[in-house]
C-alpha cells in the first residue's frame, strides 16, 4: 500500500491560458479538473507514448502543445517545485488567478501558495492539498484495486 494521500493536482483546460498561447489547435471544451492524487516525491508532466514507454503521472494527451516528457513536479512531503525538461514550447509558473506569467521558467522553480504551473496550448496544474472527501474517495479506490 502506498503513502497516505495528502496533495492533489487540479488538472484544467484554461480557456484564458489558450487565449495567450495563439494555438491553431481547437481547445476541448472546458469542464471540470481532473483530479489526480500525487502520493511519492515526483511526478511526470507530459503526453502518453506507450511505444516510447512514456507513462506520465500527470496525462496531458489531449494538449498536444506539451511535449512527451514537458515537465517534473517534486515534492520534499511540504513544499513543491516544477522543472521544465526541455519541452518545445516552455514552462510557465503564475498566480492561479490573475495575469498570466509571460516568461517560461529556467531551471527548478519552487511553487509558492496559490501558483500554477501553464503548459502546453491550455493546460493548467494546480497542486494543493487533498480534501478530506479526496482521501477517503482514493483510499477507497486504492482499497478496491
Amino acid at each position: 500500500m502506498s503513502e497516505p494521500l495528502a496533495w492533489v493536482a487540479e488538472v484544467w483546460m484554461d480557456p484564458d491560458w489558450y487565449a495567450t498561447q495563439g494555438s491553431e489547435e481547437k481547445m476541448p471544451s472546458p469542464g471540470l479538473p481532473d483530479i489526480i492524487p500525487l502520493q511519492g516525491k515526483t511526478f511526470l508532466i507530459g503526453r502518453s507514448s506507450p511505444s516510447r514507454g512514456i507513462n506520465p503521472e500527470i496525462e496531458c494527451s489531449l494538449d498536444t502543445g506539451v511535449s512527451r516528457k514537458h515537465a517534473e513536479l517534486s515534492t520534499d512531503g511540504t513544499r513543491w517545485w516544477v522543472e521544465d525538461l526541455g519541452s518545445a514550447n516552455g514552462t510557465f509558473v503564475g498566480n492561479v488567478t490573475g495575469p498570466l506569467p509571460a516568461l517560461p521558467i529556467a531551471g527548478k522553480v519552487e511553487l509558492s501558495e496559490g501558483q500554477a504551473v501553464y503548459v502546453g496550448a491550455w493546460t493548467k496544474i494546480y497542486v494543493r492539498r487533498a480534501t478530506d472527501e479526496e482521501i477517503a474517495t482514493f483510499a477507497k479506490m486504492e482499497e478496491e484495486s
